[in-house]
């Protein structure tokens, strides 16, 4: 209630105050505006990705696979790392997807051939998107193998995809496990140091 006794609240669940000209701001609508700020606001996605910058918060939402599943709609992990190894090499395969409309450095429009790479120990799979210095846009998208976790550059943003785990203390070496990020990069140059 407000000094003259009458609500000074919205009619939902909220409660959140009405302010109005001439009424002084009490600590206690305040706290009960701030409060819902903090209940409404978003701080996970399931299905997508979600980046909170000084500028704003974005929301992706990948691709959901629909109708006909047994498994509810199981959304597709975008560039899932998978173990393509021969008898004689370790090999992984990305699958195909595009990054910001564009095709990444070695995958073909058909998908033929799929993006093979070798890995001789446990290692971490990047995207790569490498920025122009003068606009700031993408130039060039690939992907890398790399034995450490690496952290982003003036110009190139890394974007882990998978980490590959090796069991290398026997002969042949195999890869014991693949777990997949399943998030779809996205060019932030925000993210350049």
């Amino acid at each position: 209630m407000d000094r003259n006794g009458k609500r000074s609240y919205t009619e939902n669940n909220m409660e959140l105050p009405n302010f109005r000209r001439g009424i002084e701001l009490t600590s206690i609508e305040l706290n009960k505006l701030s409060a819902a700020i903090r209940a409404a606001s978003i701080t996970s996605v399931v299905g997508g990705t979600l980046t909170r910058t000084p500028g704003g918060t974005t929301l992706i939402v990948n691709d959901q696979v629909r109708g006909g599943s047994t498994e509810g709609g199981v959304s597709r992990c975008p560039f899932a790392v998978s173990d393509v190894s021969t008898s004689s090499t370790l090999k992984i395969e990305i699958a195909w997807g595009l990054i910001w409309n564009m095709l990444p450095t070695g995958m073909f429009p058909d998908n033929k051939p799929p993006l093979r790479m070798d890995v001789t120990e446990t290692c971490y799979v990047y995207s790569k998107i490498q920025f122009s210095t003068s606009t700031l846009l993408p130039t060039n998208i690939s992907f890398s193998i790399e034995s450490e976790l690496v952290e982003n550059t003036e110009t190139i943003q890394y974007n882990l995809i998978a980490v590959v785990t090796i069991k290398e203390d026997v002969e042949p070496k195999s890869i014991t496990s693949i777990k997949n990020i399943c998030q779809q990069p996205f060019p932030s140059p925000c993210s350049l140091r």
